[in-house]
């Protein structure tokens, strides 16, 4: 006798990300939710899978709920999280996704979007699922060509390249920062930003 999967719920969260360029800070999106559990607490956009729905379909119904007019640069899956008691209405398992938005994409700050670096509280496991997604994000930024493009939109200043990486990882060296950059295929070096205060920022581009 076979028995039975304790695990009958399969859900995706979603880690959508874009860069605040004015602010320079990391976003994430953490919407009101509507229902029980956790009624009008925020929390991670996540829907429950359905059957024979592939993974990237749930999450672009899961970002329905943020209300960006347009969808994601890039989407990927991370990792699965599976703690029985996560979800108080039972056993489920949550297959975290990311969603990076350009820039330029993004809504105001404010709503439902908060700093990567600086997380409010979220329901469910999702200040768990945020704090390992973003470890995981870390280790993609310059080297995942899809997420980077994504998030940094078609171009970026140094002064962006070092924000966005010392919010993600929590540290940056700006000489290994400036040979990553010099290394990835399609960035390009684009002359100068000036306008701003002391030294001009290098810009990049993407070709």
């Amino acid at each position: 006798m076979t028995p039975p999967d304790i695990f009958s719920v399969v859900s995706v969260d979603v880690v959508a990300l874009t860069y605040d360029r004015a602010a320079r800070r990391v976003l994430f999106a953490a919407p009101e939710r509507p229902q029980d559990p956790y009624r009008g607490e925020i929390a991670l956009p996540g829907v429950v899978v359905h059957s024979g729905e592939r993974l990237a379909d749930a999450a672009a119904r899961a970002l329905d709920k943020v209300a960006v007019p347009s969808a994601p640069g890039a989407l990927g899956q991370l990792r699965t999280f599976d703690e029985p008691t996560r979800d108080p209405r039972g056993p489920s398992l949550s297959v975290a996704m990311w969603a990076a938005y350009s820039p330029f994409d993004a809504p105001a700050p404010g709503g439902p979007w908060f700093p990567v670096d600086d997380a409010p509280h979220l329901a469910f496991d999702h200040d768990q699922i945020l704090a390992t997604s973003r470890e995981l994000v870390a280790g993609m930024l310059w080297r995942d060509l899809g997420l980077t493009r994504a998030l940094t939109g078609p171009e970026l200043t140094a002064t962006d390249a070092v924000a966005i990486t010392e919010q993600l990882t929590g540290r940056v060296h700006r000489g290994n920062l400036n040979r990553d950059l010099a290394r990835l295929p399609g960035l390009v070096e684009a002359g100068l930003a000036h306008g701003g205060r002391g030294r001009p920022a290098k810009v990049w581009r993407w070709t």
